[in-house]
């Protein structure tokens, strides 16, 4: 076991003051009678009628939705479950980190002991990485005892995670059979999720009986869906980052002379940069999936910035806080093309420093455009779905240095 995974740590007096929170349950979980209603899925899950999904999951697809029942529901079809017999359960964490996730296995432990004292939860160390090599941790109430309702993913750790290729997916179904598990849980994003719907469909077309479980935990918001009110972590990363946005919105208004330009998560949705606005009320947003819909250009941004920059200093207000999501950078049309170009030449082999002058025409007057801190920013490798390292590139840096350079000719003129 590597060494820190799991192991009590030192807590300070507000997180042990935190860790005696007790989340209570809805009354369709308490206790040890579950009631169950079995509905079809199928039309709910694929209303186009095109059945894409049952193209890709036939295996998996069409089975009922179970709806978890007040305990004192009486529904005729109802399905109540009072025996338990002794299952094994594994459980990893995949993706980026999120708050909750401590919380999830907390529940999940908590869950199968209330129901089975016989019950194992054995979470893997690392991530994927760990559950292809089989590196596990039993889950007691000692080992949990010091991450009750604190951040993070570090009792278990994870790795840059997928469950993708052949490999890999004989390697998670190998330690699965290995250790006789009857329930995997996936705890990730979209991208894991995703995965284990195919290692779910992989293990049904096999026959094999573990059952693949994934919990949408991510900060992004982006897995909200009629079947997900909300995903665990996103209500926690929008109150923190509000209270921040809020200190510097006190200290524009204070100093009156500073613009802020605020870079937030979100990739493909800007979700968190949308309820952050609501939240903490800044004095402009840019919605990455608006960009993408009005195919704004990076020069239509800058514009619509500095004109509303302008009109505030009509009205002597020279201050101001701009919010960005970090996917922003990907949903400007010319952009996204280059990062396709740099991206196709990157896996071509061709080396960063040659980039330049093997792109098309196009492409490379808008890459000597840009600043070069950017430039150097692109053609960093992408991620694991092709995806550019978001996180990596300051896009509000970008922004702000194109505005003011607008700025200072709207000055001149």
């Amino acid at each position: 076991m590597d060494a820190d995974y799991g192991i009590p740590r030192e807590l300070s007096d507000l997180q042990k003051l935190r860790s005696h929170y007790h989340p209570e349950l809805p009354p369709c979980l308490q206790g040890t009678t579950v009631r169950v209603e079995l509905r079809d899925a199928t039309t709910a899950a694929d209303p186009s009628g095109e059945h894409t999904i049952k193209r890709f999951f036939p295996h998996t697809y069409g089975q009922p939705l179970a709806h978890f029942l007040r305990a004192t529901a009486k529904v005729p079809d109802a399905q109540i479950i009072t025996e338990h017999p002794a299952i094994r359960v594994g459980v990893l964490f995949c993706g980026r980190q999120s708050p909750g996730g401590h919380n999830v296995i907390w529940g999940l432990h908590d869950a199968l002991k209330v129901h089975n004292p016989k019950n194992i939860l054995l979470g893997f160390l690392g991530g994927s990485e760990g559950l292809f090599a089989q590196k596990t941790l039993e889950i007691t109430d000692d080992v949990l005892a010091t991450y009750k309702n604190q951040g993070g993913y570090d009792m278990l750790g994870r790795t840059k995670d997928q469950i993708r290729t052949t490999e890999q997916v004989n390697a998670a179904m190998a330690a699965c059979k290995a250790l006789k598990l009857d329930g995997l849980v996936i705890i990730g994003g979209v991208t894991s999720n995703t995965d284990a719907a195919h290692l779910a469909e992989k293990f049904a077309e096999t026959k094999c009986l573990t059952k693949v479980v994934g919990v949408p935990v991510t900060l992004n918001g982006d897995l909200k869906n009629q079947f997900v009110e909300a995903n665990v972590g996103f209500d926690t990363i929008c109150k923190v980052n509000s209270q921040l946005i809020s200190n510097v919105c006190t200290d524009a208004l204070s100093a009156e002379k500073y613009y802020y330009f605020i870079r937030l998560m979100g990739r493909k949705a800007s979700h968190v940069a949308l309820e952050c606005t609501l939240q903490s009320h800044p004095n402009m947003v840019i919605l990455g999936e608006e960009v993408a819909a009005s195919k704004l250009t990076i020069f239509d941004i800058t514009q619509q910035i500095c004109d509303a920059v302008q009109a505030r200093a009509e009205h002597d207000k020279n201050h101001g806080v701009i919010l960005l999501p970090e996917g922003l950078i990907e949903s400007i049309p010319e952009v996204y093309a280059l990062l396709q170009e740099i991206h196709g030449l990157l896996r071509q082999g061709v080396s960063a420093d040659k980039i330049s002058s093997q792109l098309s025409p196009w492409a490379s007057a808008l890459f000597e455009f840009l600043p070069h801190f950017i430039r150097k920013q692109l053609l960093l490798h992408p991620e694991s779905d092709d995806s550019a390292q978001l996180s990596q590139i300051e896009t509000e840096k970008l922004i702000a240095h194109l505005v003011e350079t607008e700025m200072n000719k709207r000055l001149v003129g």
